[in-house]
């Protein structure tokens, strides 16, 4: 077999071994590291962040519904009407709450309504 596809098939077999994406993420920061050394890591745990905030907001009442109510900064300062550095502002000095994934933030719907109250 070409190399290519010895690859596709090796790749393929570790993912059959994976049993949740938790581990999938897992299983390819490991491959990454092999490759990209402490670049991949950030990326990875990045990502294992970005996770663990969907797995949360799918676990609030509502289930996943509250997952589609995520938005940027930039969105949220479109439904505020405000700056989006105001956003930003609001969000690093604790009043707006929102999860900051590696350099970035996401804020929910739910706690812009908290916020105007």
């Amino acid at each position: 077999m070409p190399a290519e596809v010895e690859k596709a098939v090796d790749k393929r077999a570790g993912m059959a071994a994976v049993g949740n994406l938790n581990d999938f993420v897992k299983y390819q920061l490991a491959q990454g590291l092999e490759h990209d050394g402490a670049r991949t890591a950030g990326v990875g745990a990045e990502m294992a962040v970005g996770m663990t905030v969907a797995q949360q907001l799918m676990a609030q009442p509502g289930g996943g519904s509250a997952a589609l109510d995520v938005l940027t900064p930039a969105e949220a300062a479109k439904v505020l009407g405000v700056p989006e550095k105001d956003v930003v502002a609001s969000l690093e000095a604790g009043d707006l709450k929102g999860k900051r994934i590696g350099s970035q933030w996401r804020v929910t719907r739910t706690a812009i309504d908290q916020f105007l109250r």
